[in-house]
């Protein structure tokens, strides 16, 4: 299974919105399909070399915008 990474570098604003904008930009590109699992909040926190606390408010900005849901236990799902 291939880890969905988002390309942030570049970016401005705060990085949880770059965060958000990549999932709405790969749900709208088909990048990410519905149903598709986005990584735990531990692992992409590592991948991009931030806080969980940043990718807890990024998913919760996508979950807001209506691109992801969020299940206790079993993940973020597009």
């Amino acid at each position: 299974m291939t880890i969905w990474l988002p390309n942030i570098e570049g970016g401005s604003g705060p990085v949880y919105r770059q965060i958000a904008h990549a999932i709405r930009s790969a749900v709208n590109d088909g990048s990410l399909k519905p149903g598709d699992r986005l990584p735990t909040h531990r692992d992409l926190a590592y991948h991009l070399g931030v806080t969980v606390g940043t990718i807890t408010r990024s998913y919760r900005e996508a979950e807001r915008l209506g691109l992801v849901a969020g299940e206790v236990g079993r993940g973020t799902y597009v």
